[in-house]
């Protein structure tokens, strides 16, 4: 027997998304309920980083989409409990039942993580299954039904591998708060169940019946098919109903009338005049593995009659599919289990491609959250580029016009000089005059400042060139910047 329950959850308080989901996966995986850590299993999802590879679809799809939900709204995981019967069932079967109903009921559309619980008396898995797709462009649908899905499948799956199922479970239970009045003696559900069961015995109709009810203090309203009651005190009225069977209008006519709540549940049930639906092909019971676990004699007759109906079943299985030759089943199961193969193996190389598409889209996660960084980057190293460049254009020619200062002076210098020499030369008489000396100094003289004057036009052409590159590299670095941008 397996009961499985939904729950969607949602950030706790002041909690962020990861922090609720981090906080919810460390108490599945504590090793003292695992097994040392050894009943757990994910899908598409590391365990120990589930809830950041979670979060991080979950901020692609705000990407993606452009839709996000506020806090109070925003369903970030789904939670499936599943709990079987006491010493039904191994620890490690139900960590496989776990994982294949966790596959079937998401289509393997969704990250999940299947955590078996053995600390308990009876063993359970937590399946924690994202709410957001693979391809984080969706998110799970949790229609009306999904509950009941669920437990069809689970069901379906108990059966397939010959465990119980709950054949005629109740639509609703009480909640633990009315479970916790109960026991305390607080309830207004129990006190007017008591009552009933109390009074009705001995009454001739449902007038009479009204009427006590009205003497035991209830206030009592008949409104078509419902019948409300509502003791003193009580804020709300209590519809009979929702007692259980044999608690609404015709179900007390006909206790009144002499039938017991029991066989009213029996009637509505189906038990006694209609018969059980008919079940599919099912797995073999290993009734020796049964007794040993604590069966009796009755359930051994009960299981070899099983057993026979369903060998019949499978013998007409295969007379519709026209195997009636052994040869011929062999080859159609070693044909059946070579497809069988090759979608495993297709299986298994999808699954590398969705563990591989899984990390690129991380990757271009962390490169949407670093682009612009790097481009700010970029941006900062190209000024600081231009900034140097500019500076050490400016030391240059503040040097080379130090420089064209200090060859002007100098030129002013051998001017004044040379003049000064031909006026003291002039002033010897004729006779006297040294000319060949006069006319080499002359030369020597007239040499430098030529060679002075080639200096000065060396330094202005230098100084254009280094003005019209660091123009072009200024112009060129802005043009850069605005196709980057």
């Amino acid at each position: 027997m397996a009961i499985s329950n939904l729950l969607p959850r949602k950030a706790k308080g002041s909690h962020s998304r990861k922090q609720t989901l981090q906080a919810r996966l460390t108490y599945d995986q504590k090793e003292e309920k695992t097994d040392g850590g050894k009943l757990i299993t994910s899908y598409m999802c590391s365990p120990e980083t589930a809830a950041e590879e979670f979060e991080a679809s979950k901020l692609l799809y705000q990407q993606i989409t452009g839709r996000s939900q506020p806090k109070d709204r925003d369903i970030i995981a789904y939670r499936i409990i599943q709990s079987f019967k006491l010493g039904e069932i191994t620890p490690e079967e139900a960590h496989k039942l776990g994982y294949e109903l966790a596959m079937k009921f998401t289509r393997g559309c969704h990250q999940f993580v299947v955590s078996t619980h053995t600390d308990k008396s009876h063993i359970h898995n937590h399946i924690e299954f994202n709410s957001t797709n693979l391809n984080s462009d969706g998110k799970f649908n949790n229609v009306k039904d999904s509950a009941r899905a669920l437990q069809k499948l689970n069901d379906r799956i108990c059966r397939e591998h010959g465990y119980s199922v709950i054949e005629d479970a109740k639509k609703k239970g009480q909640t633990y708060t009315e479970k916790a009045a109960a026991k305390q003696g607080r309830s207004f559900k129990e006190h007017l169940r008591q009552t009933i069961e109390r009074v009705l015995p001995g009454c001739k109709d449902l007038e009479e019946f009204l009427s006590r009810m009205r003497n035991e203090g209830y206030e009592v309203k008949h409104r078509g098919k419902s019948l409300e009651f509502r003791a003193p005190g009580q804020l709300k009225f209590t519809r009979s109903y929702r007692l259980g069977n044999g608690y609404d209008e015709a179900g007390l006519r006909e206790r009144i009338a002499g039938k017991t709540a029991e066989q009213l549940s029996e009637k509505r049930s189906g038990k006694t005049n209609q018969a059980a639906p008919e079940k599919k092909v099912n797995l073999l019971i290993d009734i020796q593995a049964k007794i040993q676990s604590g069966k009796g004699k009755g359930y051994e007759r009960w299981a070899a009659i099983f057993n026979l109906k369903e060998a019949a079943k499978t013998l007409n299985f295969l007379t519709e599919q026209g195997v009636t030759d052994y040869d011929e089943l062999i080859v159609q199961t070693k044909e059946a289990g070579k497809k069988f193969d090759a979608l495993s193996a297709r299986i298994k190389q999808l699954e590398g491609r969705m563990a591989q598409t899984a990390q690129l889209k991380m990757h271009i996660i962390n490169y949407s959250k670093t682009k612009d960084v790097y481009a700010a980057y970029k941006k900062s190293l190209a000024g600081q580029s231009v900034l140097a460049w500019d500076f050490f254009a400016v030391r240059l020619l503040f040097c080379l016009k130090m420089l064209l200062f200090v060859q002007r002076c100098g030129k002013l210098f051998l001017d004044v000089a040379i003049d000064g020499r031909r006026l003291a030369l002039l002033e010897i008489p004729e006779g006297l005059r040294p000319s060949v000396y006069i006319e080499t100094r002359k030369g020597i003289w007239e040499r430098r400042a030529h060679a002075m004057l080639t200096l000065e036009g060396l330094i202005a052409v230098l100084s254009l060139c280094i003005g019209c590159f660091s123009l072009g590299y200024a112009i060129g670095s802005r043009d850069n910047d605005k196709t980057q941008k």
